[in-house]
């Protein structure tokens, strides 16, 4: 029978999940059956698919592709993304009520705190990304906004995108403050965003030496529009233009509510990918291509169990390739085949890169 938005049930289970993801208090594996059961209610094409495949399996991206399994039809919807999809291909979208939205808004908010830790000051976080009013159904914007208010100094934090593309004048003001107060700086930003915004920065002759404690936090893969880079290059870019040391690469996709950072400066993938690490609310596995077991080391399916949403089913099939490993598990790039796609590619775009 299908279970209601409004249904007590279900305000319970967004209340155990909202626990889970800000205390790390409460059972995953409930969690993780009861969203299961919800899929299985909700959603005919869900349950069917999983019928084939085998219960819980991912649902893969290209669902999205058509609007994908939305669990709450009767619901009012508080906010669609949308992914950045290529050239003449059909954006994904993905849909949220106003708990799920919330819920996203929770799971991102207590995973950054966790990551990025520079007490006892609020960090200068700059966002190499769009504000969410001039994106509003970009996700890395909605993402980064709630990393911002989370871990940010609330007087000189910001994004430095728009429309337009970046804002030179407000990123140099708002480092150059930062350096002479002896704030910590975190820049956030799709990974060619950081390589777009270095190539003008030096152009324009600016470098810093960021204070102790600053870090660069980059998401996507290093395939831009115009070149690939390795992850070594890239620390050695971004590197000698902000005298930064520190950097981790964050995992995000439209389809998710939550992150993935690195779990270790291992290199494992062909680029020097790190592997990513699993977090009380779900995480990466590797699914064999051929029998859908879980491999424990090697390459396969990348699977990703995201226990912060609410709306669609819990458990995506991304359309990459994972490397197992006991570090974690390293995103090595689109499968064979796959569309690229992702906020990265988009970031790069309106930040400058070639097309």
């Amino acid at each position: 029978m299908t279970v209601a938005h409004d249904d007590p049930h279900v305000a319970r289970l967004a209340e155990q999940m909202a626990l889970l993801v800000a205390d790390e208090v409460g059972n995953p594996l409930d969690l993780h059956e009861q969203l299961v059961e919800l899929a299985v209610a909700n959603s005919p094409d869900v349950a069917r698919y999983w019928k084939q495949v085998g219960r819980g399996v991912g649902v893969p991206d290209a669902a999205y592709k058509d609007g994908g399994p939305h669990l709450f039809p009767d619901a009012p919807v508080a906010r669609v993304f949308r992914t950045s999809g290529t050239t003449g291909s059909a954006r994904g979208v993905v849909r949220y009520t106003a708990p799920g939205l919330e819920l996203k808004a929770v799971a991102l908010g207590a995973r950054a705190r966790r990551v990025i830790d520079t007490e006892p000051v609020r960090p200068v976080v700059v966002a190499f990304a769009p504000t969410e009013e001039a994106a509003p159904d970009m996700a890395i914007a909605f993402d980064m906004a709630r990393i911002l208010e989370a871990c940010g100094d609330p007087r000189l934090s910001a994004a430095v995108v728009g429309a337009d593309g970046v804002d030179f004048g407000l990123l140099e003001s708002r480092l150059d403050a930062a350096v002479a107060e002896g704030l910590p700086v975190v820049l956030l930003g799709g990974t060619f965003a950081f390589v777009n915004i270095c190539d003008a920065l030096d152009a324009r002759g600016r470098s810093w030496r960021l204070p102790p404690g600053s870090a660069v936090y980059e998401g996507g893969g290093f395939k831009g529009r115009s070149r690939v880079m390795n992850v070594a290059d890239l620390r050695a870019t971004v590197g000698r233009v902000f005298g930064v040391e520190r950097f981790v690469n964050i995992f995000g996709m439209t389809e998710l509510a939550n992150q993935l950072y690195d779990a270790a400066d291992t290199p494992v993938g062909p680029l020097g990918e790190r592997p990513k690490a699993s977090h009380v609310a779900g995480g990466p596995k590797v699914r064999d291509p051929r029998t859908r077991e879980y491999l424990a080391e090697g390459t396969g399916l990348l699977e990703i169990t995201d226990l912060s949403i609410l709306d669609r089913p819990h458990v995506l099939l991304t359309g990459d390739l994972g490397i197992a490993t006991h570090e974690g598990v390293a995103v090595a790039g689109r499968i064979a085949g796959s569309t690229s796609r992702g906020c990265s590619l988009t970031l790069d775009a309106m930040t400058g890169g070639a097309a």
